[in-house]
C-alpha cells in the first residue's frame, strides 16, 4: 500500500461481543461499504495508528517500543488493504470510487431504489403485497378508509428496517389516506452522514418498484431562491439515503388509484453545535433563513401540502457506544423517555421536544430530531396525536431502536 493508512473520519467503531468473542464493529453512516464489517478486538493497537500521519514502517516501529514484539509489516498492510477494498480508509481508492458514483448520479436521470429486493420485495405485485400485510396485521391500524377531510398537516413516521416494524408506517399512512388531499408531499429524511448544508434538496425524481415519484423542481427552485444565503449544494448525498426512500413506497402504495401526487424530498442534517449550547436550532441565523424561506414556499405554492418526518426516536445499546445492554426487560425505561420527549409534541411545543433532548445532551440519539423538530417549526401552531409507539431490538448486540407515528394538525 503506498498510502499511509488512513481511516475515514465518519467512521463509528464500536465493540461488541458476538458469540463470546469480543470484536470491532464498523458503522459506516455513508453506506458506502455494503457489508457489515467486524474485526477481532486484538487490531486495536494497529488500527489506532491509521490516523495517515504514519508509515506502515513507522506504524510497525511504534508498536515494537509499545509492546515490545514485532508485528510483520505483511500484517498491517493485508489489515489496510482489507480494510481499503471495503472502503473504509480515507484514500485514492475510496476516492475514485467516490468519484465514479459521483459520475454516474449525475447522468442519471432518477434515483434509483436503493433497498429494493433488501429491504423490500422488488417485483411490484409483491411488494404491494408486503406493504398490504403491515395494515392487516395483528398489530396494524386496519386498511383505510375514504378520505373525509384535508385536517392533516403532517406525520411522523419511522424509517427503521421494515420487516416485523412495518406495522408502525401503516397507523401514519392510513391517517394520512383518511385526512390528507395533499397532492405535493414534502419528505424530510433523518440524514444519516455529513452533509454539505442543513438542508440538501434532490431534484431528482425516485424510481420504485411501484413507478416514478416526480420530484416538484419548481418548488425546490423556488424555495433556493427564497434563501438570503443561497444554497450550493448537489444531491450526490441523496444516492445512498434510506429514510426518504422508504416513505416513498409507503405513499405511492397509499395513493394507488386515488391521485396524482409530486414529491419534495428534502434530507435534514443534524443539530450538533445547538446540542451542545442547549439554545434553540431557531436561534441561528442559517437555520431561520431555511424555516422561514421553507415556510414561504409551502404556503405560496399554490397547492395543498402535507409534511412528512422519516424519523425513528432512540439509539441505545452497545451497537450506538452505550456500555450498557437494553433488552425488553428495559422496556418500560425506553418507553418513559420517549413519552418525556413526545409529551412536548402533544402539547404542541416543538421547542420543548428539542430542548428535552439537549438536556442530556442528545445522549439517547435521537436520529429523528432535526426532520421532527423542522416539521414543527414549519406548522406552528399545531396539535399532535401519537397514533403508535414501538421499539426493536437486536438481540446479540443488546441494543434498541425506538419508533413512533404520529399525526400533526
Amino acid at each position: 500500500m503506498q498510502e499511509n493508512p488512513r481511516l475515514r473520519s465518519d467512521l463509528v467503531i464500536l465493540p461488541v461481543e458476538i458469540q463470546g468473542e469480543r470484536m470491532l464493529f464498523f458503522q459506516d453512516p455513508g453506506r458506502w461499504c455494503e457489508e457489515l464489517v467486524f474485526v477481532p478486538i486484538e487490531f486495536v493497537p494497529i488500527l489506532q495508528y491509521f490516523t495517515g500521519a504514519l508509515t506502515v514502517r513507522e506504524i510497525q516501529e511504534n508498536l515494537m517500543r509499545e509492546t515490545g514484539e514485532l508485528v510483520e509489516s505483511e500484517i498491517i498492510e493485508k489489515i489496510a488493504e482489507e480494510l481499503d477494498a471495503k472502503h473504509l480508509l480515507d484514500s485514492a481508492n475510496f476516492r475514485n470510487y467516490i468519484s465514479g458514483l459521483r459520475s454516474e448520479w449525475d447522468k442519471a436521470e432518477t434515483r434509483p431504489a436503493l433497498l429494493a429486493g433488501q429491504s423490500y420485495p422488488a417485483k411490484p405485485e409483491e411488494l404491494k403485497k408486503f406493504l398490504d400485510q403491515f395494515y392487516t396485521a395483528a398489530d396494524g391500524p386496519g386498511l383505510p378508509s375514504e378520505n373525509h377531510g384535508n385536517q392533516l398537516k403532517a406525520v411522523i413516521a419511522p424509517h427503521i428496517d421494515l420487516g416485523p416494524n412495518g406495522a408502525c408506517y401503516a397507523y401514519a399512512y392510513k391517517r394520512l389516506v383518511e385526512e390528507s388531499q395533499a397532492e405535493l408531499f414534502v419528505i424530510l429524511g433523518t440524514a444519516h452522514s455529513l452533509t454539505e448544508e442543513l438542508l440538501v434538496f434532490c431534484s431528482k425524481d425516485f424510481a420504485t418498484p411501484l413507478g416514478i415519484a416526480r420530484t416538484d423542481r419548481d418548488f425546490i427552485e423556488q424555495t433556493r431562491r427564497r434563501l438570503r444565503k443561497k444554497s450550493h449544494a448537489g444531491d450526490f448525498a441523496h444516492r445512498r439515503e434510506h429514510s426518504i426512500e422508504l416513505q416513498v413506497i409507503f405513499l405511492q402504495h397509499a395513493m394507488a388509484g386515488k391521485r396524482e401526487f409530486q414529491i419534495v424530498p428534502v434530507m435534514v442534517s443534524g443539530f450538533s453545535a445547538a446540542l451542545e449550547t442547549g439554545e434553540s436550532p431557531a436561534e441561528d441565523v442559517l437555520v431561520k433563513d431555511y424555516i422561514r424561506a421553507l415556510r414561504q414556499q409551502i404556503n405560496e405554492c399554490g397547492k395543498k401540502v402535507c409534511l412528512i418526518a422519516s424519523a425513528d426516536l432512540a439509539h441505545l445499546g452497545p451497537k450506538y457506544g452505550d456500555q450498557d445492554g437494553y433488552l425488553p426487560l428495559r422496556e418500560q425505561e425506553i418507553k418513559d423517555d420517549d413519552e418525556k420527549m413526545l409529551g412536548h409534541l402533544l402539547q404542541g411545543d416543538g421547542e420543548g421536544f428539542f430542548a428535552e433532548a439537549a438536556r442530556i445532551k442528545d445522549r439517547r440519539r435521537i436520529c429523528g430530531l432535526a426532520p421532527i423538530y423542522l416539521t414543527c417549526k414549519l406548522l406552528e401552531p399545531f396539535r399532535a396525536e401519537l397514533l403508535k409507539w414501538s421499539v426493536a431490538y437486536d438481540t446479540p448486540s443488546q441494543s434498541a431502536v425506538s419508533f413512533c407515528a404520529m399525526a400533526l394538525y
